[in-house]
């Protein structure tokens, strides 16, 4: 228990960069936690553990050896393993974590043969891998600029701790053309990249969101290949960089880290998953660029010589789908995307013209001539008379159904329309009864749901609404998707991180009992002594061994170990505490 009491400590006098680093590279989520407490738990458990041993290098491993043993050990090794919070130090000196030892105690070889890689195994053409590497990174930066858009057009929820409902992943899913799992993987990333972020138990975009849609290819893999080295830590970046272009990655790790495949989820699987999916290898073999760019030196050369060359021109049908004869250039994708709706994105993608993509671009700040105009250049030909149709029917039904916050205290939303049996509709509408509107007046109906919820329910049942101020005037979806930075912080981890400074700060600063409180709850969960120094109604002090029990109205119930009798000890009478 001295461990976990020392793990806290630690942790406390770390800088938020260094907090960020542990946090990426121990694949430690910070959902419910609420302070130092909570994290040093979660990184002294057996699943914290199991992840983190297949990143061990030999080295490393001979290390915590040698300090099971009480040995003398590499002084590299004993710091890159401080550096992980592996190991803790107490007044005989440095030790390692329990569990961490109770973990490697079940793969007794510490070392194991190296499979080696036949010949017929072997890449025989870089240039081939390259250009499928290259490839594969567009599509999967194609891939996140899509979730991107799905938060900004939909409201997605989330599901369990920060994960995503089906319903959005098969939408996802059906618009890459990938698989339901691949779609949640994606998901995932944009989370841990800080494109996306959960907030009011709903997904949302970060500014880095807006930053990546205005980022070229070559800015997007800078920015992704700075959370894989963040993934990867320093040390294991130091050492890739030794690596050519066409070894296997997989057999890298096998041979310089003894438990790499302890588990199909350990850390391994993650760092090879995400170098196949985002062109650091292909088939598992390292690209021309692989060791530049985990020196921090994307070789944009390289790269773009096999990413898919971007052009402008699209085909318009009479139908409203709009297709592109290749990948699109960034900025003419992020145009199009404002006012059509995405049905197939790969190399040649699909959009598809409505009622709804429409009003969702003049919602942006378009116009419908802004629109015209972009469609005539990419397409170089006269529009499809049905299309112009579909305008003319967008702008007279455009603003004819507003949503706004409603001032009654039991109402947060006003959805108001001047057609009567539009808002008719809407109060029978099926798709809608959970919403339970109240029909106010015969232009406006209440809800109790805030005005975002509403908004986007009335958009996923193809009614054409729009949010409005106080004042009348259009807000646009994606400033009300993307946090804004004086409003939130743009990062989740960035939140966790202040409230468990002020976790901190309010058990230093306030009364001691909440300091202690939260030790004697540590002890509890984890089944351990603790040593009270206690004031007497006499005046005098004396030190008690205790295994608590429970804590509650301010008294600690438990087992004094050494009189064995059960004690109650008021918290005011604890002059201090300490956990054994």
């Amino acid at each position: 228990m001295s461990g976990l009491k020392a793990l806290v400590d630690a942790l406390r006098g770390l800088t938020d960069q260094e907090l960020r680093s542990l946090i990426a590279v121990r694949l430690t989520t910070t959902s419910g936690i609420e302070d130092f407490y909570d994290l040093a738990e979660q990184l002294d458990s057996a699943k914290s553990y199991s992840h983190i041993v297949g990143s061990l290098s030999a080295s490393q491993l001979d290390a915590i050896g040698g300090l099971s043993k009480n040995q003398k050990v590499d002084s590299a090794a004993l710091f890159s393993l401080q550096k992980l919070h592996l190991v803790f130090q107490d007044s005989e000196g440095w030790k390692v974590f329990p569990q961490l030892l109770e973990i490697l105690s079940q793969h007794r070889a510490f070392t194991r043969p190296i499979r080696v890689i036949a010949d017929d195994q072997a890449p025989r053409d870089q240039v081939q891998l390259d250009r499928h590497a290259g490839i594969v990174a567009f599509e999967s930066m194609q891939a996140l600029t899509e979730v991107i858009f799905e938060l900004e057009k939909h409201l997605v929820r989330e599901v369990g701790k920060g994960s995503v409902g089906l319903p959005d992943v098969k939408r996802l899913a059906g618009a890459l053309g990938r698989t339901n799992e691949q779609a949640k993987y994606f998901f995932q990333v944009a989370s841990l990249a800080r494109l996306t972020t959960v907030q009011g138990g709903r997904h949302q975009l970060t500014g880095m969101a807006a930053t990546w849609l205005q980022l070229e290819p070559v800015g997007r893999y800078e920015l992704l290949v700075s959370y894989f080295k963040a993934f990867l830590g320093a040390d294991i970046c130091l050492e890739l960089r030794s690596l050519n272009p066409g070894e296997n990655l997989a057999t890298w790790f096998e041979s310089n880290y003894p438990l790499a495949q302890v588990s199909e989820n350990s850390k391994l699987s993650q760092i090879t998953k995400f170098a196949e999916n985002f062109g650091l290898t292909s088939a598992g073999f390292t690209s021309s660029w692989f060791s530049e760019a985990i020196a921090g030196e994307i070789p944009s050369g390289k790269l773009v010589a096999n990413l898919p060359q971007l052009q402008n021109r699209m085909v318009l049908q009479a139908d409203g789908s709009l297709i592109s004869l290749g990948p699109l250039a960034t900025k003419t994708e992020i145009l199009i995307r404002r006012f059509a709706q995405s049905e197939n994105v790969s190399l040649a993608s699909t959009f598809r013209l409505n009622a709804l993509s429409i009003c969702h671009g003049i919602e942006t700040g378009l116009s419908i001539g802004e629109i015209r105009d972009c469609l005539s250049k990419a397409t170089d030909t006269p529009l499809p008379q049905p299309i112009e149709y579909l305008f003319r029917e967008v702008e007279k039904r455009f603003g004819r159904l507003k949503v706004s916050t409603s001032n009654r205290g039991d109402l947060r939303t006003n959805v108001e329309s001047q057609d009567e049996v539009l808002l008719t509709e809407i109060s029978n509408d099926s798709r809608l009864k959970a919403l339970s509107f109240d029909r106010l007046a015969a232009t406006r109906l209440g809800c109790r749901f805030e005005p975002s919820i509403v908004y986007f329910a009335l958009r996923d049942a193809g009614y054409l609404a729009i949010q409005v101020d106080a004042a009348g005037n259009l807000i646009s979806p994606l400033k009300s998707s993307v946090l804004a930075e004086n409003e939130s912080k743009p990062s989740t981890i960035d939140n966790d991180i202040l409230r468990w400074r002020s976790a901190h700060e309010s058990t230093t600063t306030g009364s001691g009992d909440e300091a202690l409180t939260r030790q004697i709850q540590l002890a509890i969960r984890n089944k351990a002594r603790i040593s009270v120094l206690v004031k007497l109604p006499s005046g005098q002090e004396m030190t008690f061994e205790i295994e608590p029990s429970s804590i509650a109205n301010g008294r600690l119930r438990g087992k004094d170990k050494k009189a064995q009798i059960e004690r109650t000890l008021p918290l005011s009478t604890i002059v201090s505490m300490s956990l054994s």
